[in-house]
């Protein structure tokens, strides 16, 4: 009986412990839930930290959603910081979708790659290039953009190296400089056809534009309208290409179907030389082109369209390098405006002209293109 009542008592002793070991399993369990709590506090700080900070370095690493909005975010959105108990966040846009809240406008958390000034100027651009003639209706569409004119003319300025208003005038002046030089309508017509308002301020303009009068400019295109002047589309891997030549010269071109000022639609020797050039360029076979070519444009324009073509292959400059280059260092816009009305696309590179920053801004064909240009070359150096 004694030995029993010690079994017994050693098996009420294990009951006890396996009692014990199940409450020390509990208090494991429940200490690793703290640490995991722990360190998801800890997780939400850092994202806490990364949303105010606007921390792009955290960009696609999570996204933050924003109770009181409805709407989520990238970290770095520049959009006004919410309060932190209105935050909630999420690894991936589709959870966050999912939970019923709306991308952000601004940042586009939806997008895999978004540039948004970038898109927001080329916007403004595409605007202006519609209703530049119209100042009413481009005032009205461009405030419907929703961003103020001081931020937009700051975005705009960066991506293209001259703000709105310029880049307006500039869609005039080159509208007018069109109709001079093939038509044979009175100046003052041209100038209300092309948005100004007085005859003084399209003169004064045009001047500042051209280093001369309408008159001036007029009589010059038809000295050089003496030869014939015809155009042809091509197919090339980029899309259409349209080549404009006057006598044995090319003088333009444009990513388009068509080419409206230079004559009638009909191929010849040097558009089918430039052509086959071309073509041998984009297929990585070509790095300097010797075919003729006769670009039409001010002193200074000419001036930085040769200074374009000094930028060897396969490298990039900047506005103010270009300037320095062409001899003025503090004319970085004006070179800007220049490189973005080259006539003749890919034979002269304003391709090879990058921001400051090295983002690609201003070109005088799709901003796409440009990047396939330059990724082309690097490709081939």
């Amino acid at each position: 009986m004694i030995n029993n009542e010690e079994k017994w008592q050693a098996t009420l002793n294990n009951e006890e412990k396996w009692q014990a070991a199940l409450n020390n399993e509990e208090k494991w369990q429940a200490a690793l839930n703290n640490e995991e709590k722990w360190q998801a506090a800890l997780n939400n700080e850092e994202k806490w930290q990364a949303t105010l900070n606007n921390d792009k370095d955290y960009d696609g690493k999570f996204f933050y959603a924003v109770k009181s909005t409805g709407i989520f975010c990238r970290p770095s959105c520049k959009s006004k910081t919410p309060l932190q108990e209105n935050i909630e966040y999420f690894e991936t846009p589709e959870a966050a979708m999912e939970a019923g809240y709306r991308p952000c406008k601004r940042c586009r958390p939806d997008l895999l790659s978004y540039q948004p000034m970038a898109e927001l100027a080329e916007q403004a651009k595409s605007i202006i290039d519609r209703l530049y003639i119209d100042k009413a209706a481009l005032s009205h569409e461009l405030k419907q953009l929703g961003i103020s004119r001081r931020h937009l003319t700051e975005v705009f300025a960066t991506q293209y190296n001259c703000t709105p208003n310029e880049y307006a005038a500039d869609r005039r002046i080159e509208k007018a400089k069109a109709e001079l030089a093939n038509g044979s309508e009175p100046v003052i017509d041209i100038a209300l056809s092309s948005g100004f308002g007085s005859l003084s301020a399209f003169y004064t303009l045009f001047r500042k534009h051209t280093d001369m009068s309408p008159g001036a400019y007029r009589s010059m295109h038809r000295a050089d309208g003496e030869a014939e002047k015809s155009y042809f589309v091509y197919d090339s891997m980029l899309g259409h290409i349209a080549i404009g030549a006057a006598g044995n010269a090319v003088t333009t071109v444009q990513f388009a179907d068509g080419l409206p000022n230079c004559g009638k639609r009909r191929r010849s020797p040097v558009t089918d030389l430039a052509a086959s050039q071309i073509e041998e360029y984009l297929s990585g076979k070509r790095k300097i082109f010797d075919v003729p070519i006769h670009p039409v444009g001010t002193v200074f324009q000419k001036s930085v369209w040769d200074t374009l073509q000094r930028i060897p292959y396969g490298h990039v400059m900047s506005y103010k390098q270009v300037a320095e280059m062409a001899g003025n260092a503090n004319a970085s816009r004006a070179v800007g405006m220049a490189n973005n009305k080259n006539p003749l696309l890919i034979l002269i590179p304003c391709h090879r002209v990058v921001g400051a920053n090295g983002f690609l801004v201003g070109y005088a064909g799709p901003l796409e293109i440009k990047r396939q240009l330059l990724d082309l070359e690097q490709r081939n150096l």
